[in-house]
């Protein structure tokens, strides 16, 4: 690899570092957003997307209520991904194609023309991402059950394609959305990411990233429970 080649991927590796710090420095002033939310028996139960990476040597799940059936919280998984509905972490420094920041950067309403998803389809990270870079592939999908997300890039974002030589350095990751009836009208809506890390020490080196990534997923799921609850209080007052 020539050297513009190393100092593109060196680039494109302190980009993500970075966010990811950003995203944990942020977290210091909310604290809420420090914490899973998961219980003990959520955190070792199996869920959907499991079976995908059963060598995982990283593996959190958060959790939540929100105060809607699933019904109303699945519209809103089904058009996750930057350029579509967002990601719904309204971070402050998060843009969407058209410019728009923070809680504005992901959208507030649903969008029909992004209510069909299916296996195979691809979601991205954010801007400047494509197909081969930032992406997530959906893995697996049943309705206002769960959605799992699957990726498998180098450290600079990369996708690395079934069937392509693997680099000495990657990462395979899962990424699942569970949504389960709490029995009084809510949801109780899980996220768990499993990661591989290879070579397996590079899980030592990645601490920054794994806080960072329990900030930014806390806040998502805030952001998916605020816009739940809100469009179905508003179809609550529409039916009284």
């Amino acid at each position: 690899m020539d050297a513009r080649r190393w100092a593109a991927h060196i680039r494109d590796l302190a980009v993500v570092l970075g966010e990811y710090a950003a995203e944990t420095l942020y977290g210091l002033g909310h604290v809420e957003w420090r914490r899973s939310g998961a219980t003990e028996r959520e955190e070792t139960a199996p869920l959907p997307g499991d079976g995908l990476l059963p060598d995982a040597n990283w593996t959190a799940t958060r959790a939540l209520i929100v105060a809607a059936p699933p019904a109303a919280v699945w519209p809103w998984l089904l058009q996750l991904g930057y350029g579509r509905g967002g990601w719904y972490s309204d971070m402050p420094w998060w843009r969407d194609p058209a410019g728009h920041s923070g809680r504005l950067s992901s959208a507030w309403a649903l969008l029909p023309r992004y209510q069909h998803l299916a296996v195979g389809d691809v979601l991205l990270d954010g801007a400047g991402c494509d197909a081969d870079t930032g992406a997530w592939t959906v893995a697996e999908l049943l309705t206002e059950q769960s959605l799992v997300l699957f990726s498998r890039r180098t450290m600079s974002g990369r996708e690395i394609r079934d069937g392509q030589p693997l680099p000495r350095s990657f990462l395979s990751c899962s990424w699942a959305f569970v949504l389960r009836p709490d029995g009084e009208g809510g949801t109780r809506l899980l996220v768990r990411t499993r990661a591989q890390y290879r070579p397996p020490w590079m899980v030592r080196l990645v601490a920054v990233v794994r806080r960072g990534d329990t900030v930014m997923q806390r806040a998502m799921l805030l952001g998916i429970q605020r816009r739940a609850e809100a469009l179905s209080e508003r179809m609550a007052e529409v039916a009284s």
